[in-house]
């Protein structure tokens, strides 16, 4: 069994390893990945605006401000566009329990008061950029509640068993102490907690393992009563035998075509996509001192009468004066090009088309809609409800009732919203067809609108009292007048005779 410093060092390991393959996807991400290309030419064209490094790197601006956002080498953000969209597809509604009333109260309540309708969306969104992240469950101090948390993959790192049911063994997260300045820890084993900090010397393993290290324990352990470590991993793109993946690693050479294009069109527009207006024949004023010379202007160059801007007008008194202009390049070339590299992304990450403004047309029908998006339904699903995600919220949920409820014996399951889409009149027309063929209204409100149990339970409890209502309505529509109108305004519950 390794000690608490062999494990410290192995899982410190992981997290460095894991921070270094992350970082250049969170700098996409954030549009913060710059070609080094693009910013070498663009410190050629605007010098002084925008400087570059020998390796390419923007290394300084000179403006700043709105007009600095203008002048920066252009960033596409088609990474976040990518990591956004499903991140918004893949949503959690809950942990439930379908065969154990309490326990599924417990789940819902553990959901709402850990922010996990809030937070379950971050840990998503970490863990398609940097490929994993991790919920963490651990008894409330001083109480019998489950509170969860969810870490980074730059900060937390696990260990996972060999063998089913390949349940975390092991887990280490490292942050910076605020107030002191060092780093400390946190080191889960089965069954305890044990905090750790960083020495400024070496120690030898004091359970004797013969390893070194400047992590050292704080406190004593503390006992968790758990059989094991209540982490879980979360990584959409998870393998069998190798390492998950960022999703914006198999598309980071599409991103950066995506980028190239965006540069050189801004190129493009500033050369050649404005006309170049000139012209001939033209009277110029002589200088009164040397009419062999030209008059000059407070710029130094000959005055023609008039500014030559392509946004003044252009004349001169001399008949024999022609003006024209060349005619400009056009930018459909760049978009075709750009609209290609989208498409090639959109391929890769089976997004709809919506995302890239591809083939959007103000009459798309619902039906063409939905083809449209059919290829991202499947794959959120395949990540999410039917993937290595529902598997890790599912053991989360198991860990939280075996803090707050040990005795219980359930089944979990996560509640995942429909990724697709909502066309509410087909929604609707759908409802209204399945409760007419004879199926429960409860369960068609669940499983077609969406609907949870709470309000499911109220809409029932109105529909039930309403039709008690008009139940009694109608009896008393076949009272006879007398009757009726005693009930109306005596307050007579009996018949008048």
């Amino acid at each position: 069994m390794p000690t608490v410093m062999q494990w410290v060092k192995h899982l410190l390991a992981k997290i460095e390893n894991q921070e270094k393959y992350a970082l250049p996807w969170e700098r996409r991400y954030n549009n913060e990945h710059i070609l080094p290309f693009l910013a070498k030419e663009y410190a050629e064209v605007y010098p002084g605006i925008v400087i570059a490094s020998a390796d390419g790197r923007v290394v300084d601006s000179v403006i700043a401000g709105s007009l600095h956002s203008m002048l920066d080498v252009p960033k596409s953000g088609t990474a976040g566009i990518v990591v956004d969209a499903l991140t918004d597809r893949l949503v959690l509604n809950g942990l439930g329990a379908p065969d154990d009333a309490q326990a599924d109260k417990l789940l819902r309540q553990a959901w709402e008061d850990n922010d996990l309708d809030v937070m379950h969306h971050e840990g998503h969104r970490e863990s398609l950029i940097a490929s994993r992240s991790f919920a963490s469950a651990a008894p409330e101090e001083g109480g019998d509640r489950a509170v969860v948390g969810i870490e980074s993959a730059t900060q937390a790192a696990v260990h996972r068993r060999q063998s089913p049911p390949y349940d975390v063994d092991a887990y280490l997260k490292i942050w910076t102490d605020e107030w002191t300045g060092k780093r400390v820890g946190l080191l889960r084993l089965p069954g305890i907690d044990q905090d750790i900090v960083e020495d400024d010397t070496e120690h030898l393993d004091p359970e004797g393992s013969g390893e070194s290290s400047r992590w050292i324990v704080n406190g004593d352990p503390r006992p968790t009563r758990l059989p094991g470590v209540p982490v879980v991993e979360l990584a959409p793109r998870a393998r069998l035998l190798k390492e998950p993946i960022s999703e914006i690693d198999p598309i980071a050479t599409l991103i950066d075509i995506v980028d190239l294009v965006e540069g050189l069109l801004v190129f493009a527009g500033h050369f050649g996509a404005v006309p170049i207006r000139y012209a001939t024949g033209l009277d110029i004023p002589r200088d009164p001192k040397d009419p062999s010379k030209p008059l000059l202007g407070a710029d130094g160059k000959p005055m023609v009468g008039f500014k030559p801007r392509a946004d003044h007008f252009w004349s001169n008194s001399n008949p024999q004066a022609r003006f024209g202009q060349l005619e400009p390049a056009g930018l459909a070339s760049f978009v075709t090009w750009a609209e290609h590299a989208a498409a090639k992304v959109r391929a890769k990450t089976a997004l709809a088309s919506t995302y890239f403004s591809l083939d959007l047309k103000s009459h798309m029908s619902a039906e063409l809609l939905k083809t449209d998006e059919a290829p991202m339904v499947r794959r959120v699903r395949r990540m999410g409800e039917y993937g290595s995600l529902n598997q890790s919220w599912r053991r989360l949920g198991q860990w939280i009732l075996a803090i707050e409820s040990p005795s219980t014996r359930t089944r979990v399951r996560p509640l995942w919203e429909d990724p697709e889409t909502r066309i509410e009149t087909q929604e609707v027309d759908m409802f209204q067809k399945l409760t007419a063929a004879g199926m429960g209204v409860g369960t068609v409100a669940s499983k077609v609108l969406g609907w949870d149990q709470e309000t499911i339970d109220k809409a029932l409890a109105e529909a039930d009292a309403m039709r008690q209502k008009l139940r009694q309505e109608k009896q008393e529509d076949e009272l006879d007048p007398i009757t009726r109108l005693s009930r109306e305004f005596l307050g007579d519950t009996a018949s008048v005779s």
